[in-house]
């Protein structure tokens, strides 16, 4: 990965938490190589968010596409249940984060439209996404991304 990926992935990673302090006190950015990036603390319980940045809609497109697997360097790309429990999508253009909840997460890739993207309450969707996961003993249960209601015009892949 070169120093400007780098770059790019520790804004939208700054970004994220930015949005989550505004909801929280405990939010933390976790050294490179965990399993999560971001580490903070809802309603008194404990959370692994996962963040995916992007800068540009790719050419002949009209979504911003963000690629829900692991680094290519990584054995499985794949993230296993239970590793962590909600991705933010962010959009370094717009400066918006879209928030979205994981529970066995069957897409590899995720598609927000440009208008969504670009009217995301950043803020808004961090709550949406919190109030959609059902918790028990720290683990969600019973939620897919196909059960959560999204915004007008976002797209799975």
């Amino acid at each position: 990965m070169t120093r400007a990926t780098e770059r790019i992935g520790r804004s939208g990673e700054y970004l994220t938490c930015s949005v989550i302090a505004r909801e929280t006190d405990t939010v933390t950015i976790m050294p490179h190589g965990s399993h999560a990036d971001i580490i903070y603390e809802y309603d008194n319980q404990m959370y692994r968010c996962q963040v995916k940045t992007v800068t540009h809609i790719e050419k002949g497109r009209i979504s911003w596409r963000f690629d829900l697997r692991k680094g290519s360097h990584s054995k499985t790309r794949k993230y296993q249940d239970n590793t962590i429990d909600v991705f933010a999508l962010v959009n370094l253009k717009y400066q918006n984060v879209f928030f979205l909840p994981f529970n066995n997460c069957k897409y590899l890739q995720y598609s927000v439209h440009d208008h969504v993207m670009k009217t995301v309450d950043s803020i808004q969707s961090f709550k949406d996404a919190m109030e959609s996961m059902t918790l028990t003993d720290g683990r969600q249960i019973g939620i897919s991304v196909h059960d959560i209601p999204l915004p007008e015009m976002a797209v799975n892949s």
